[in-house]
């Protein structure tokens, strides 16, 4: 768009990183000392475009700025004020662009700061020297705010910035009891293996809200449920400057200064479940189970070794009837000879989980198995001691380092194992609230949905052995050997 009357047109860029306030006060101070720039040069400011607590280090999205470089591309103006070079851009190879548009497309560029000339050698010359100035200091103070951060965690102090954490009140210290067993059910649920997304649809239907007011989703769930605060502990997540999110799990470094909602044992075990890739892909909707015994039930027909082929069942409707198959799958060990009606197997293996249930002495067994994770917890945590005492050993030089890699490898070997069998036992958590009678457990059965009915048989249940079929048998219960989790 050519320019008739021979005045510059020019817009103005107003950009602060923080504004804690949220008053604008920093940006509105930016403009009135642009416009009066403006005015001297005799320039006429036809747009100000300002972005407000939007960081220029950060790699952020800044929408007007976007909106200016575009106005800049369409002829619509001709030149651009800012009060200091450091609030168009802290990036050497950011600023080269604006100098290369400058260039094609002659526009000129006034800093309250000190005039800049990008048409000129020494005026670029200038702009790249504050440039480069700008992004130094801008990295030493990532720095020192990083240093900050990790002395705040590691003092146990109350992180703050954003809303109120779920399970606390507004001070982020008390809790708030409602939130706080709603917490707890969740934690209880994912140990039983029942899905993020089954328990964000409950308790939509229940209204359970997040501190935004809005339905819970799988992603949010993951991190409240995930995050090492709900057991009293302060985490410390540091992000790169090339990641776009914020990992899952940080590093645990000190007790917090608030009361915690679960245990220590009960958060280690569901940050490991919920950290799973494979549960993670389950979580973005990668997988999608939609038959209730899918990887539990396993092909019991003979190899020629007599071994079993024991390749996981999964769901396979033949003439609009749904069942479980050994599949065909080229290139695997499965031998596809092995099939049973969906139906009529859900509901066996329903009525032999709830018979279980119903008997004392396996909920005794159960409860036993309670009492071994606790033990297996011990055990790690004792692991984890003696290998921090090891690499102060090593620090202090009592030890070498071929001595400390020759301790540590045994440790560290029976911690991931400890670890492994940790997050598969207590299982029997889900099974608080509907053990009773056989009746009362089949009417609470029926109001469950898919993912929350196989959370109960997981509880019970390692896997099920299903013989091939008898052709002279219409229904044969005695096919399906039951491998019990107690």
């Amino acid at each position: 768009m050519a320019n008739l009357t021979g005045t510059r047109r020019a817009a103005i860029y107003c950009r602060i990183s923080q504004d804690r306030g949220g008053a604008g006060l920093g940006v509105a101070r930016q403009e009135e000392d642009c416009r009066a720039l403006c005015a001297r040069l005799g320039w006429d400011v036809i747009a100000v475009h300002t972005d407000n607590d939007v960081s220029a280090y950060s790699g952020a999205t800044r929408p007007e700025w976007t909106e200016l470089l575009g106005a800049v591309r369409r002829g619509e103006i001709d030149a651009i004020a800012v009060w200091h070079v450091d609030r168009m851009t802290r990036s050497p190879r950011e600023l080269e662009d604006v100098i290369d548009l400058a260039d094609r497309h002659g526009v000129e560029l006034a800093t309250v700061s000190g005039e800049i000339d990008l048409a000129t050698p020494t005026g670029r010359m200038v702009a790249r020297m504050l440039g480069a100035a700008a992004r130094h200091e801008a990295e030493h103070k990532a720095e020192r705010q990083k240093r900050q951060r990790r002395q705040a965690a590691e003092a146990g102090r109350i992180a703050g910035g954003g809303k109120r954490p779920f399970g606390y009140e507004d001070d982020r210290m008390t809790v708030r009891s409602s939130e706080a067993e709603v917490i707890r059910e969740g934690v209880r649920r994912v140990l039983a293996n029942e899905s993020l997304a089954s328990i964000c649809r409950d308790w939509q239907t229940r209204g359970i809200l997040s501190p935004a007011g809005k339905p819970w989703k799988p992603s949010g769930l993951r991190r409240l449920l995930a995050s090492a605060r709900i057991s009293g502990r302060r985490e410390h997540t540091p992000r790169g400057s090339w990641e776009s999110t914020r990992p899952l799990l940080g590093e645990i470094v000190a007790d917090g200064v608030w009361p915690g909602i679960i245990s220590h044992e009960d958060s280690d075990r569901v940050r490991r479940i919920l950290s799973d890739p494979a549960r993670r892909q389950r979580v973005e909707g990668t997988t999608k189970r939609s038959y209730l015994l899918s990887g539990i039930l396993r092909c019991g027909k003979p190899k020629e070794n007599g071994e079993s082929c024991g390749w996981p069942m999964s769901g396979r409707p033949r003439s609009g009837v749904p069942r479980y198959v050994c599949p065909n799958v080229p290139g695997t060990d499965a031998c596809a000879g092995t099939a049973t009606n969906a139906e009529r197997t859900d509901e066996h293996v329903r009525d032999m989980v709830l018979a279980a249930l119903e008997s004392p002495a396996f909920m005794e067994r159960l409860r036993g198995q309670d009492d071994a994770g606790s033990e297996l917890y011990e055990e790690i945590r004792e692991d984890e001691e003696e290998l921090e005492a090891l690499a102060r050993d090593m620090g202090e030089r009592r030890i070498t380092r071929k001595e400390w890699m020759v301790a540590r490898q045994s440790i560290e070997e029976r911690l991931n194992l400890n670890r492994a069998k940790l997050s598969k036992v207590s299982r029997a958590a889900v099974l608080s609230g509907f053990v009773g009678t056989f009746e009362d457990m089949q009417e609470r059965w029926k109001q469950m949905n898919n993912s929350q009915r196989r959370a109960i048989v997981t509880a019970c249940v390692r896997s099920v052995e299903v013989s091939p079929a008898n052709p002279r048998k219409r229904w044969d219960p005695d096919r399906f050997v039951f491998d019990w989790v107690a």
